[in-house]
């Protein structure tokens, strides 16, 4: 007796690609949030927060500048693999 052959899977439709502003305009909006929500409580507790926000707002753009635009920047400059490189 033949077993029966196993069900094809489903072919999946491409997930749609986003766009790379979304992130750090996201960012920025909360940002902008926090730092109005702050002056509006103007408690002790607003210079904290913002310096804080300012503190990770820094590393995120150290993070997009050396990370991201850079990698590419890099990578873009890279022989295609298989071919010789004179040193």
């Amino acid at each position: 007796m033949e077993a029966p052959p196993p069900p094809t899977k489903p072919e999946r439709e491409p997930a749609p690609s986003g766009n790379w502003w979304s992130i750090p305009l996201l960012g920025l909006f909360a940002f902008g949030v926090a730092t109005l929500l702050t002056f509006l409580t103007l408690g002790w507790f607003g210079p904290i927060v913002l310096l804080g926000f300012a503190i990770f707002g820094i590393i995120g753009l150290q993070y997009l500048l050396w990370g991201w635009w850079f990698e590419r920047i890099y990578r873009s400059n890279l022989p295609p693999e298989g071919s010789e490189r004179d040193v």
